[in-house]
């Protein structure tokens, strides 16, 4: 069995060491790569997984709402979203799923704890759909911060704030997240989107879903700050059961990305 991640650039991917690890640890005969694929080839999808013969494959940016037009089934916490980040492939059947919500709802509440917060997103694309589920369905007071306003019309919901970015007048707000691949190459996402962080106290929690680099320009600007690997860890064990009705393991996991940290540094 093949299984890959699609998205482009994917030159700072973690997935394949995850899920290489859980197909070593549960001695299952898979193979796990990064396919890149630029948004105007998207459309060729089904070739790509026929020519790598993939049984499943996750998603990443900038696919994670247009892929959508090209499955046959959707799970309906995915289509509430309206993003998918994990298909699976059966009998020449796409089925898409969505297992951000609760791997970025677990890493947020074990790095911040559980509690009732006021909440700002930047951005507003795929990503930013699942982090916006996750704090709604937790009753938080949520706030989507975007460059265009036609950016919002995609949301299936409207139980949040909408906030262009250069209408934005501060907070305050408990956690800020970054759901935009701004940071990935040391930008700024509070200069590039013209913000002012001074609304930020020690006590703001802040989330990048980046992970690599492991520090980002906007994790700096917090005392209380955690970057997207659990997010990607939690989520990938989610996709990796749906396609193996098999638990993974965090263990190997985490010993698999520890290893590789120490190889590239």
């Amino acid at each position: 069995m093949n299984y890959a991640v699609i998205g482009y650039p994917l030159k700072h991917t973690l997935s394949p060491v995850i899920h290489n690890a859980n197909f070593d640890a549960l001695n299952i005969e898979a193979d796990y790569s990064a396919l890149e694929i630029k948004p105007e080839d998207l459309d060729n999808i089904k070739t790509y997984v026929e020519e790598n013969k993939l049984s499943g494959f996750n998603v990443t940016v900038p696919h994670k709402e247009q892929i959508m037009m090209y499955l046959d089934d959707i799970a309906p916490a995915a289509k509430k979203i309206g993003a998918v980040n994990t298909v699976h492939v059966k009998d020449g059947r796409y089925y898409g799923y969505n297992t951000d919500v609760t791997g970025y709802m677990k890493a947020f509440h074990d790095a911040f704890g559980e509690k009732k917060r006021t909440v700002l997103i930047l951005g507003a694309g795929g990503a930013a759909k699942a982090v916006h589920r996750a704090h709604a369905d937790n009753g938080d007071d949520v706030t989507v911060l975007a460059r265009r306003a036609e950016s919002f019309e995609s949301f299936k919901t409207a139980d949040f704030k909408r906030v262009l970015n250069t209408e934005f007048e501060s907070g305050p707000y408990d956690a800020v997240i970054n759901a935009t691949p701004l940071g990935l190459n040391g930008e700024d996402v509070f200069e590039l989107m013209q913000l002012d962080p001074s609304f930020i106290t020690d006590d703001t929690a802040g989330m990048d879903l980046i992970y690599n680099p492991a520090v980002t320009p906007f994790m700096n600007y917090f005392k209380k700050k955690e970057n997207g690997l659990m997010m990607l860890v939690n989520q990938a064990l989610d996709a990796f059961e749906i396609w193996t009705a098999k638990t993974g393991s965090n263990e190997a996991v985490q010993q698999a990305l520890t290893k590789y940290m120490e190889e590239i540094k």
